[in-house]
């Protein structure tokens, strides 16, 4: 979890686009997730049938993560749980609407295993319009794996002035409070980027740090977990919420029209202090 160096009170609303009508389109997919000793059949579907959405998804929107983020992903030691939040992570490109047509069999796997196949259809909300070629942004983090208390900075080169938002992904906290907004804040309001800047910027800097925490009370004994960021660029300011959950988020985003934002998405890893 990202985390500011002084407590920070709820943040003033400043803007709103209008919402525009949604395009929602039915797509099919496929996904299979292997059980055994330490899976029960139940769960290993429930996995399948995350990852059927996710393939349905990707026909519409065309969107996958980064070789990059995939590396990043890789490094923790529970691949199981980093593969699956990554497919409930993909899944913010479009809204699943409605599901039709599952179909659940158990077939036989590698190396004698099980495994369990789901195919289905959704229809899937995707917004109105086309993302602007020309409106683009490049953002890297300074460094990928963080011990906690290191501090983070992000680096956002637009390709023409636009309002900037970050929010980061927790996958591990409650539904409601996965989504949270960490820029623009109390102390670092002004969000208009005409070029290269930094979160914080050079003014914000003089009231605050942004530092990771590794998550207090994890029910196991990982000692690495991976977390994202999302940044959004708008081309007018867009009023957003502090917490959101992903649905929601997902939501949020389609009511605006492609051509007037982008997004840019970032994994990283916060390992436990010794």
């Amino acid at each position: 979890m990202i985390r500011p160096s002084r407590l920070m009170p709820p943040l003033l609303a400043v803007g709103l686009l209008l919402s525009a009508p949604a395009v929602a389109a039915w797509s099919a997919g496929v996904g299979e997730w292997i059980f055994g000793p330490d899976m029960s059949e139940r769960e290993a579907c429930l996995r399948a049938e995350s990852k059927a959405k996710e393939s349905a998804l990707r026909k519409v929107t065309g969107e996958a993560m980064s070789s990059e983020d995939l590396m990043v992903c890789r490094e923790q030691g529970d691949d199981a749980q980093c593969r699956m939040n990554r497919i409930t992570w993909s899944m913010i490109d479009g809204n699943i609407r409605d599901v039709r047509n599952v179909r659940k069999e158990r077939r036989p796997g590698p190396q004698g295993a099980l495994l369990c196949r789901v195919s289905l259809e959704v229809n899937v909300d995707v917004g109105q319009g086309r993302p602007d070629p020309n409106f683009d942004m490049a953002v890297r983090l300074n460094r990928r794996t963080l011990r906690h208390g290191d501090p983070m900075e992000i680096e956002v080169i637009p390709t023409q002035p636009m309002y900037v938002s970050v929010f980061q992904w927790l996958p591990y906290e409650k539904a409601e409070r996965q989504i949270m907004r960490i820029f623009p804040n109390p102390y670092d309001q002004r969000n208009l980027f005409q070029g290269r800047a930094t979160v914080p910027t050079a003014a914000g800097r003089q009231a605050y740090d942004l530092y990771v925490g590794f998550p207090q009370g994890l029910a196991d004994s990982r000692t690495m977990v991976d977390e994202y960021l999302m940044v959004i660029g708008t081309k007018d300011q867009v009023r957003f919420r502090e917490t959101y959950s992903l649905h929601e988020f997902t939501a949020r985003l389609l009511e605006i029209p492609r051509q007037e934002w982008r997004r840019v998405r970032k994994a990283y890893n916060v390992v436990r202090s010794e």
